[in-house]
């Protein structure tokens, strides 16, 4: 069914005439602030999910605009807003969850996405490194936070505590480490070296914010693999 309405939709695109698809069924409507959640197919998504134990690969905030609009900042290279079912629909199933950061006032929702904002058409980070010249997903909801509101959401981990000895975290690593910034800027010319490197370097991952403490859940579409 969702198959033929998206064909109807892009019939009725070509027309010129519009067609609003619900994102996802029984989706409330979201504010400003909130932070949302989804699997996506990439090459790094199985390495993600793997190392950090989450079906959550991928990570935006929701900002509402002045028209009513519900948009999604992302990292993915580059920064950028979209609508939210244009979001959803890039998620493996169109599943979602919904999360929004207890006692976080209007306030303080409106500075995290301001600070969201300023990092828009900022290429993706493919190596997780904390640098803001580039940024990866859950860095820039991390940031947005830290920055805006001075609030932490998630935590920063360093690699060597995640599970990257799976087949698919030691394949990326092997394919990325000759580029990886922090190896080009200490001269680690042998992959023993720079993997050396890379354990130490910290990161935040998409399930560290969404296991915080402090979020509560407001939709999942994810039945019992919701965190």
């Amino acid at each position: 069914m969702r198959y033929a309405i998206q064909a109807v939709a892009a019939l009725l695109a070509l027309t010129g005439v519009g067609l609003t698809l619900a994102p996802a069924e029984g989706l409330p409507p979201l504010r400003t602030g909130d932070i949302v959640f989804q699997k996506t197919i990439t090459n790094a998504s199985d390495a993600i999910m793997l190392a950090s134990d989450t079906q959550y690969t991928h990570v935006g905030i929701v900002e509402v605009d002045k028209r009513g609009r519900q948009l999604v900042i992302e990292a993915v290279g580059p920064v950028q807003a979209v609508p939210l079912e244009d979001w959803v629909g890039k998620g493996e199933g169109n599943k979602i969850t919904v999360k929004r950061l207890k006692d976080l006032d209007d306030a303080q929702a409106k500075q995290a996405v301001a600070n969201a904002r300023r990092y828009l058409g900022r290429p993706y980070d493919h190596f997780f490194y904390e640098s803001r010249d580039q940024i990866y997903c859950s860095e820039l909801v991390y940031l947005a936070f830290k920055d805006g509101p001075g609030i932490t959401v998630g935590r920063e981990e360093k690699v060597r505590d995640l599970n990257i000895d799976t087949g698919a975290a030691q394949k990326l690593i092997r394919q990325r480490w000759k580029a990886h910034p922090l190896c080009k800027a200490k001269s680690a010319k042998s992959f023993d070296a720079c993997y050396d490197l890379i354990l130490e370097q910290t990161l935040v991952t998409p399930a560290s914010i969404a296991r915080d403490p402090r979020m509560e859940l407001v939709f999942t579409s994810f039945g019992s693999d919701a965190e």
